[in-house]
Protein backbone atom coordinates (compact mmCIF):
# COMPACT_ATOMS: atom_id res chain seq x y z
CA UNK A 1 0.00 0.00 0.00
CA UNK A 2 1.46 3.30 -1.13
CA UNK A 3 1.31 6.57 0.73
CA UNK A 4 -1.62 7.82 -1.39
CA UNK A 5 -3.56 4.59 -0.76
CA UNK A 6 -2.96 4.89 2.98
CA UNK A 7 -4.16 8.50 2.97
CA UNK A 8 -7.26 7.63 0.92
CA UNK A 9 -8.10 4.77 3.32
CA UNK A 10 -7.73 7.10 6.33
CA UNK A 11 -10.06 9.69 4.73
CA UNK A 12 -12.66 6.98 3.98
CA UNK A 13 -12.46 5.64 7.55
CA UNK A 14 -12.99 9.16 8.92
CA UNK A 15 -15.98 9.71 6.58
CA UNK A 16 -17.58 6.50 7.89
CA UNK A 17 -17.15 7.63 11.51
CA UNK A 18 -18.66 11.05 10.79
CA UNK A 19 -21.52 9.65 8.67
CA UNK A 20 -22.41 5.95 8.97
CA UNK A 21 -24.45 6.19 5.75
CA UNK A 22 -21.16 6.64 3.87
CA UNK A 23 -19.96 3.27 5.18
CA UNK A 24 -23.34 1.70 4.38
CA UNK A 25 -23.16 2.84 0.75
CA UNK A 26 -19.52 1.74 0.44
CA UNK A 27 -20.45 -1.73 1.75
CA UNK A 28 -23.12 -1.99 -0.96
CA UNK A 29 -20.28 -2.22 -3.53
CA UNK A 30 -21.87 0.24 -5.94
CA UNK A 31 -18.53 1.24 -7.47
CA UNK A 32 -18.96 4.99 -7.06
CA UNK A 33 -15.79 7.04 -7.31
CA UNK A 34 -15.24 9.92 -4.88
CA UNK A 35 -18.35 9.05 -2.88
CA UNK A 36 -19.38 11.78 -0.45
CA UNK A 37 -22.39 11.68 1.87
CA UNK A 38 -23.56 14.74 3.81
CA UNK A 39 -26.52 14.74 6.18
CA UNK A 40 -27.73 18.30 6.77
CA UNK A 41 -31.02 19.08 8.48
CA UNK A 42 -32.55 15.70 7.60
CA UNK A 43 -31.61 15.80 3.91
CA UNK A 44 -28.87 13.43 2.79
CA UNK A 45 -26.87 14.68 -0.19
CA UNK A 46 -24.82 12.13 -2.10
CA UNK A 47 -22.16 13.02 -4.68
CA UNK A 48 -19.63 11.07 -6.72
CA UNK A 49 -19.36 9.39 -10.11
CA UNK A 50 -21.02 6.11 -11.12
CA UNK A 51 -20.32 4.01 -14.20
CA UNK A 52 -24.01 3.91 -15.13
CA UNK A 53 -27.36 5.45 -14.28
CA UNK A 54 -28.73 2.30 -12.66
CA UNK A 55 -25.96 2.40 -10.03
CA UNK A 56 -26.73 6.04 -9.30
CA UNK A 57 -30.46 5.26 -8.92
CA UNK A 58 -29.80 2.39 -6.47
CA UNK A 59 -28.59 4.92 -3.91
CA UNK A 60 -32.11 6.24 -3.35
CA UNK A 61 -33.45 2.71 -2.76
CA UNK A 62 -30.64 1.84 -0.34
CA UNK A 63 -31.07 5.03 1.68
CA UNK A 64 -34.86 4.62 1.76
CA UNK A 65 -34.32 1.13 3.20
CA UNK A 66 -32.30 2.80 5.99
CA UNK A 67 -35.21 5.16 6.71
CA UNK A 68 -33.81 8.24 4.97
CA UNK A 69 -36.81 10.22 3.72
CA UNK A 70 -35.08 13.07 1.88
CA UNK A 71 -32.22 12.40 -0.55
CA UNK A 72 -30.52 14.75 -2.97
CA UNK A 73 -28.79 12.42 -5.41
CA UNK A 74 -26.04 14.35 -7.21
CA UNK A 75 -24.24 11.29 -8.55
CA UNK A 76 -22.79 11.99 -11.99
CA UNK A 77 -22.74 9.30 -14.65
CA UNK A 78 -19.23 8.74 -15.96
CA UNK A 79 -18.31 9.80 -19.50
CA UNK A 80 -17.09 6.59 -21.13
CA UNK A 81 -16.23 8.02 -24.55
CA UNK A 82 -12.50 7.70 -23.85
CA UNK A 83 -12.95 3.90 -23.91
CA UNK A 84 -13.94 4.14 -27.60
CA UNK A 85 -16.70 1.54 -27.25
CA UNK A 86 -18.57 1.52 -30.52
CA UNK A 87 -22.01 0.37 -31.59
CA UNK A 88 -23.53 -0.22 -34.99
CA UNK A 89 -27.09 0.92 -35.69
CA UNK A 90 -29.05 -2.31 -36.16
CA UNK A 91 -32.42 -1.19 -37.47
CA UNK A 92 -34.18 -3.28 -40.13
CA UNK A 93 -34.18 -0.55 -42.75
CA UNK A 94 -35.06 2.79 -41.18
CA UNK A 95 -33.05 5.43 -39.36
CA UNK A 96 -32.64 5.31 -35.58
CA UNK A 97 -34.00 8.26 -33.60
CA UNK A 98 -31.48 9.94 -31.32
CA UNK A 99 -33.23 11.68 -28.43
CA UNK A 100 -32.58 14.50 -25.98
CA UNK A 101 -33.28 12.17 -23.03
CA UNK A 102 -33.71 8.47 -22.30
CA UNK A 103 -37.37 8.10 -23.30
CA UNK A 104 -39.51 7.96 -26.41
CA UNK A 105 -41.27 10.99 -24.91
CA UNK A 106 -38.07 13.04 -25.32
CA UNK A 107 -37.46 15.23 -28.35
CA UNK A 108 -35.64 13.70 -31.36
CA UNK A 109 -32.36 15.60 -31.85
CA UNK A 110 -31.25 13.68 -34.93
CA UNK A 111 -31.25 10.33 -36.69
CA UNK A 112 -28.55 7.72 -37.27
CA UNK A 113 -28.73 5.76 -40.52
CA UNK A 114 -28.85 1.96 -40.59
CA UNK A 115 -25.36 0.46 -40.07
CA UNK A 116 -23.92 3.81 -38.86
CA UNK A 117 -21.23 3.44 -36.18
CA UNK A 118 -21.59 5.52 -32.99
CA UNK A 119 -19.45 5.88 -29.86
CA UNK A 120 -20.74 5.20 -26.34
CA UNK A 121 -20.80 8.29 -24.12
CA UNK A 122 -22.82 7.11 -21.08
CA UNK A 123 -24.76 4.08 -19.95
CA UNK A 124 -27.95 5.60 -18.64
CA UNK A 125 -29.52 2.19 -17.92
CA UNK A 126 -29.84 -1.22 -19.59
CA UNK A 127 -32.36 0.15 -22.09
CA UNK A 128 -30.95 3.57 -23.05
CA UNK A 129 -27.36 4.67 -23.75
CA UNK A 130 -26.04 8.08 -24.69
CA UNK A 131 -24.06 7.84 -27.95
CA UNK A 132 -22.57 10.18 -30.53
CA UNK A 133 -21.01 10.47 -33.93
CA UNK A 134 -19.35 13.49 -35.55
CA UNK A 135 -22.68 15.35 -35.86
CA UNK A 136 -25.17 14.12 -33.25
CA UNK A 137 -25.13 13.22 -29.54
CA UNK A 138 -28.10 11.84 -27.64
CA UNK A 139 -29.90 8.81 -26.28
CA UNK A 140 -30.73 5.70 -28.28
CA UNK A 141 -32.65 2.57 -27.33
CA UNK A 142 -30.36 -0.45 -26.97
CA UNK A 143 -32.71 -2.70 -28.96
CA UNK A 144 -31.30 -0.98 -32.05
CA UNK A 145 -27.59 -0.93 -31.23
CA UNK A 146 -25.10 -3.80 -31.51
CA UNK A 147 -21.66 -3.49 -29.97
CA UNK A 148 -18.82 -3.54 -32.50
CA UNK A 149 -15.97 -5.81 -31.49
CA UNK A 150 -12.69 -3.88 -31.51
CA UNK A 151 -9.90 -5.75 -33.24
Amino acid sequence: MGLFDAFKKKVEEKAEVINPLHGYLKEANLNIENLQVVDANGTVTVTGTAQDGETAAKINDLLAAKGVASVTNNIAIADLSHLNIQYKVATNSSNLNCRKGPSTDDEVVGKFSKDAVVTLVQKHNATWHKVRNEEIEGYCHMDYLEQVQNT
